[in-house]
């Protein structure tokens, strides 16, 4: 027996920061005269990592895609609606899910769209020659692991097109969160074969060597500007009512602001450092981020392998002291992984599963009884024997970043901390996947409301654990809750392996973020939402 699950349609939005000119663009009516062309502009601070949707592994690459691809469902600031699937049916023991395509689906191009696209993109992420480094999160699929393993066939995926407008798709074990996955993540978007063989390694390479699913498609991809304009062939286009928007790389966030002040945006996110002076103006979510030092538990530092040096490391740390020098006391200094803001039954995660954790001041005399233990073991004479590299991305803000957790340390346990800056792509693409660091500065999005999402970058054998951390109790925690059917139970045993990896010092918390953000009252319509997409405007608006 299944059941029918069938959505009503979807017209909210969702969005983040963009750049101006709201009405400023014109064009010509139908009876000859201008008509204000409806254009959203805002900037980015750093450039997406790559524009093939199966290869995205960011929020800011997620945000773009959310605009131009078009999933079986669409997730809009957590309200999950109907998008290419008109309906659905979930078995009953939540493992078979079968999509119903709508009918005169099309491609930006005039070409059908079916489900057999869907079958192409979601094998194609997870066959091991397509080198996705977010493929993991396909692995919920049956046989999802062992395909991107390269230990069974892609066609093995038990993701099967019956026909041009119906999608069986399998689970590995009844997911609760997967409608809000697929429908927020876009390396479930579909893809056209013909065009991914026509260009190869180029594919999407350019705005141009790509065809498009989504509300919009892009039509520049170059000199660090990114416009996108109405998809005429997406099935709900009388719902879109923006024709234009236009993102723009601007790398320092106070250039931003200065673009903002002068009307040449209509979106901004507030430097930290200027909060203060904007706080009576602007307003603010939580975008779910929780940055912290990814530590590599197998890299050639043998002071990082031991466990009474990583605890040093977090209890001499302030991150009181640390929120405050870095960011203006703007964020919310942290000391655990998981989001507290996620959903638990009727209240939050945060309220309901607690932690004994690391204090937010810091404690030096335990800091120094954990050096202490840790240079005998490690056979070092004094604390200035022992050197740590950061290794951090090369925007300004995250210098800084890095600056203030040298000073920190070094001023606490007298060690020696080096800084090594790197691009944005570079520490995504190249320096996290292939474990080229020691501590990494880094942060995760969830991409589902679900403490999983942040706990399983530690699992062992995950395809995304980048700092090798390993412990057999946490990976059978872990394990039982993805088969545990009692809710309240399966949060007690992720908090569990919560404490677990606090217990080891496998990372070093520093901070979730609140997002300040300044709009032009024109427009309407932005959402906001702390799972992979921060910013959704697809569906936004400008009052003329």
């Amino acid at each position: 027996m299944k059941k029918k699950v069938v959505a009503t349609l979807l017209c909210a939005t969702m969005a983040i920061g963009l750049l101006a000119g709201c009405g400023a663009a014109k064009e010509a009516d139908s009876e000859g005269g201008e008509a204000s062309e409806k254009v959203f502009r805002y900037a980015i601070g750093t450039e997406p990592t790559t524009l093939d949707p199966t290869k995205g592994n960011s929020i800011g690459d997620n945000e773009i895609q959310h605009a131009i691809t078009e999933g079986l469902v669409r997730n809009t600031a957590g309200d999950v609606q109907p998008g290419s699937a008109e309906s659905w049916d979930i078995s009953d023991d939540g493992l078979e899910y079968t999509f119903h395509l709508r009918d005169g689906l099309k491609w930006s191009d005039g070409e059908p769209l079916t489900a057999k696209d869907y079958e192409y993109g979601w094998k194609r992420l997870m066959n091991p020659e397509t080198g996705s480094i977010y493929a993991f999160i396909g692995e919920y699929i049956k046989n999802g692991l062992e395909v991107e393993k390269g230990e069974k066939e892609v066609d093995e995926l038990a993701v099967k097109a019956v026909d041009d407008q119906t999608l069986e798709v399998t689970l590995e074990r009844p997911t609760p969160y997967f409608l809000s996955l697929i429908g927020s993540s876009a390396q479930f978007a579909p893809l056209r074969e013909d065009v991914v063989e026509e260009y190869g390694t180029d594919f999407a390479a350019t705005a141009d060597k790509n065809v498009y699913s989504g509300p919009f498609v892009l039509s520049k991809s170059e000199d660090n500007e990114y416009v996108f304009e109405k998809n005429k062939n997406y099935w709900n286009i009388d719902k879109i009512n923006l024709d234009r928007v236009e993102i723009t790389l601007v790398e320092k966030p106070d250039t931003q602001l200065s673009m903002y002040e002068a009307g040449d945006l209509d979106y901004v996110l507030v430097p930290s450092a200027y909060v203060p002076d904007y706080k009576d103006k602007a307003e603010t979510f939580m975008n779910g981020n929780t940055d912290y030092c990814l530590i590599n538990h197998d890299c050639d530092n043998k002071a990082l392998q031991n466990k009474n040096f990583r605890l040093a490391l977090n209890y001499a740390l302030s991150r009181k002291d640390y929120n405050q020098l870095a960011n203006s006391d703007v964020y919310n200094a942290y000391n655990r992984l998981v989001f507290c803001g996620l959903t638990a039954g009727d209240s939050t995660y945060g309220e309901e599963y607690e932690v004994d954790s690391y204090p937010m001041e810091g404690d030096q005399d335990k800091a120094k009884d954990y050096l202490d233990k840790a240079l005998k073991e490690l056979g070092y004479s004094k604390a200035s024997d022992v050197s740590v590299e950061i290794v951090t991305a090369d925007a300004e803000t995250s210098k800084k970043s890095a600056e203030v957790l040298q000073n920190l340390w070094t001023e606490s346990l007298g060690i020696d901390v080096k800084i090594r800056q790197v691009s944005y792509t570079e520490m995504n693409a190249e320096v996290f996947p292939k474990h080229d660091f020691e501590i990494g500065m880094t942060g995760w999005g969830p991409d589902y409301d679900d403490p999983y999402t942040y706990l399983e970058l530690f699992k062992s054998n995950g395809s995304y654990n980048h700092c090798l951390y390993s412990n057999k109790e946490f990976d059978k925690l872990l394990e039982a809750s993805q088969t545990e059917t009692d809710q309240e139970k399966r949060m007690q045993e992720l908090c569990d392996a919560e404490q677990i990896i606090l217990d080891d010092g496998a990372f070093v918390p520093l901070q979730t973020r609140n997002a300040y953000y300044m709009t032009n009252e024109k427009v309407k319509g932005l959402k906001f939402y702390f799972c992979a997409i921060n910013i959704d405007w697809v569906y936004a608006d400008i009052e003329e």
